[in-house]
């Protein structure tokens, strides 16, 4: 009976060895980071295999498997010049020159500016956008003063979080957030909990609505932006050899003492310019290599087209702009602008979330009322500016034939309200703005 387990032992340890190194030449030869939920990241001493009481669901990555995304899109960003142009992209389009803030309350307009003011958001909202591009996560800290109601927030490093606790009926209701220790050693503790809403938000993107967790945004492009960078560098390597070129030299009826006697003579190449003077003896001709190249112009583009598509951008947004005219790149830019106001609008509700929080902690420390009106408005850059002046031009139109439309009385003014709303795009209750007016009218006559 041992020996029967004992072979059985071995058959599996080999088997699973097997498995493993065949996996692993696999990611290797596809440059490829591993992504699936049993698969661990190369290096890993449990790869390919995952903890039978973790809480993942199917669709999670195990955390081998975040570190390694989070590793190779940083390191992307920071050494692959066109990964860096795709974030730093989206982020100058999401955000612009900044945002602002616009309160209805001069004293809830003070509790916001003290905040922002204090925690230094108008550089933070771009490390805000990038991070939450480069990690597809936003781990964000609270730290608030119970005397006066301050708060000051911190961005988490996502790599450091490998665990997220779920309500068991409802996967997105985050519990609490596990921080692995910094320190590996035996003697270190456990790492640290966070509850969820209290102590620390998570924001993510790019996941299905089963997954914990967000992908960057360079996850898929990363295998793609590695092989065109080494595209790149084969072709400096070869247009650099292109250029070089030797001296090949010809010594007719010349004997083993005469040759080795020119060798030692020319064992020094001549400079460029330099004249060159023999008899007929001897022939001298530069001799360079015949690397045909010429035409690896459309492979490039190739692989740059395909990361652009990944990306959501047009060609002419990734420093190439000789394919196209101004109208095609137009009408090129229009999917790439609904997605960066989607982008947009994902980065004004984590604002919004943090601001929501703010305001709380101000009202709970009597900084604000509790009847005080807390409403309002966080104010985007407009990304088209073109089309921005088009709308103006139609909305103005528009106003004109609403007046003559209400005029004849062949509408009423909630009518005509929505139907300018719905033009402009704005969610705005035509109810409730006409309650505003009727307010302010009333103001106005007292």
């Amino acid at each position: 009976m041992e020996d029967q387990y004992r072979m059985a032992t071995s058959w599996f340890g080999r088997l699973r060895e097997s498995f493993v190194k065949r996996t692993r030449q696999r990611i290797k030869e596809q440059h490829i980071p591993s992504l699936y939920p049993y698969t661990a990241g190369p290096g890993e001493d449990d790869y390919a295999w995952r903890g039978l009481s973790d809480n993942l669901s199917p669709k999670d990555f195990v955390p081998s498997a975040y570190l390694e995304i989070h590793n190779q899109a940083y390191e992307a960003y920071h050494t692959n010049p066109l990964a860096f142009s795709i974030i730093e992209t989206t982020t100058s389009f999401v955000l612009g020159r900044g945002v602002k803030l616009d309160a209805s309350h001069t004293r809830v307009q003070c509790v916001l500016d003290d905040f922002w003011q204090a925690n230094q958001m108008d550089e933070r909202v771009y490390a805000i956008c990038n991070e939450l591009a480069l990690y597809g996560e936003l781990f964000v800290r609270y730290f608030v003063n119970r005397f006066d109601g301050s708060v000051r927030v911190r961005l988490t490093d996502p790599s450091l979080i490998d665990q997220i606790e779920c309500d068991p009926e409802d996967i997105e209701t985050p519990l609490r957030f596990h921080q692995r220790p910094l320190d590996a050693s035996p003697d270190a503790d456990a790492g640290t909990w966070f509850r969820a809403g209290d102590q620390m938000q998570h924001f993510a993107i790019n996941k299905v609505s089963n997954a914990r967790r967000g992908s960057p945004d360079l996850a898929p492009l990363l295998p793609w932006l590695r092989r065109y960078k080494d595209w790149l560098t084969d072709r400096v390597r070869i247009n650099k050899f292109k250029g070089a070129f030797l001296w090949d030299v010809t010594i007719r009826g010349a004997d083993r003492k005469t040759i080795d006697a020119k060798r030692m003579e020319y064992a020094t190449p001549p400079p460029p310019g330099s004249i060159l003077i023999h008899n007929d003896n001897e022939h001298w001709q530069a001799v360079q290599p015949a690397i045909n190249a010429n035409d690896a112009k459309e492979d490039g583009r190739a692989l740059r087209l395909l990361i652009a598509a990944g990306a959501g951008l047009p060609e002419h947004f990734l420093a190439d702009g000789n394919n196209g005219n101004r109208a095609t790149a137009a009408e090129m830019g229009m999917p790439t602008l609904l997605k960066f106001q989607r982008r947009q609008r994902v980065v004004k509700h984590i604002l919004r979330s943090i601001l929501d929080r703010v305001l709380a902690e101000a009202r709970h420390a009597g900084r604000l009322d509790a009847s005080l009106e807390l409403a309002y408005e966080i104010v985007f850059p407009e990304i088209d500016l073109d089309d921005n002046q088009q709308l103006a031009t139609a909305a103005n139109t528009l106003v004109q034939a609403l007046t003559s439309a209400r005029t004849q009385g062949w509408l009423s003014d909630e009518t005509a309200m929505r139907l300018l709303f719905k033009f402009a795009g704005e969610d705005v209750s035509v109810h409730e703005e006409l309650a505003r007016i009727r307010k302010e009218q009333g103001h106005a006559r007292v």
